[in-house]
């Protein structure tokens, strides 16, 4: 029985696999190349998500009529997604942690649709950036559709990185963040930082 159970599991695992689309990890997604600066930048960027960023779950549309929340914590897929690209442009990058005294603080949306009919994960998603004394830095948005079939489970982080990397890009190209860069990433006054802090709102613990 036990060697059953053991079958089971492994074919389930194989079939799940199976569905997934083969889109590489955020790991593997580079920025593009910034003319005259060698990356990444000398900066300390947090990332603030709000306790219900990170409690969001991922909602699914099962037919036409019917969407049905998973148990995938959205949020924290979308905050770990940025982590891992945002790291490829800026020296530090770390989420809800206000003692790296971060030079920048960026703020993520994330909206995906996934659908049981044709497969296809659907994302908008955007970069709000600002200095650490709440200097607003630019906006940046993306839409991106996946090309074929995905499985929701797995492709989710690797989806959030094909879209994010449009935002990310234009960010670590922006006049704004050229000043920025050109002032050497100043840290901000302390009393300043302190209240775009608090201007946030509570900021959960990450782990």
């Amino acid at each position: 029985m036990a060697g059953r159970n053991w079958i089971g599991v492994s074919l389930a695992a194989l079939l799940v696999a199976g569905c997934s689309s083969g889109l590489p990890p955020a790991a593997q997604v580079d920025p593009a190349p910034v003319p005259g600066v060698a990356l990444p930048f000398n900066a300390r960027v947090m990332i603030f998500m709000g306790d219900n960023d990170l409690k969001r779950k991922l909602s699914i549309q099962i037919s036409r009529y019917q969407s049905e929340e998973t148990k995938i914590l959205d949020g924290r897929i979308l905050a770990e997604t940025a982590q891992t690209m945002l790291a490829k442009g800026f020296k530090q990058v770390e989420i809800n942690d206000p003692t790296i005294r971060p030079h920048i603080v960026v703020r993520l949306t994330g909206r995906p649709g996934w659908g049981k009919q044709d497969g296809a994960l659907k994302i908008g998603c955007g970069i709000d950036a600002w200095t650490a004394d709440g200097q607003p830095l630019g906006n940046f948005v993306a839409r991106w559709d996946s090309p074929m079939k995905t499985d929701y489970a797995s492709d989710l982080g690797p989806g959030y990185a094909q879209c994010l990397k449009k935002p990310l890009d234009e960010l670590l190209s922006s006049p704004t963040l050229a000043r920025l860069a050109g002032l050497g990433f100043r840290d901000p006054h302390p009393r300043a930082a302190e209240e775009w802090m608090r201007a946030l709102g509570p900021i959960p613990a990450w782990k």
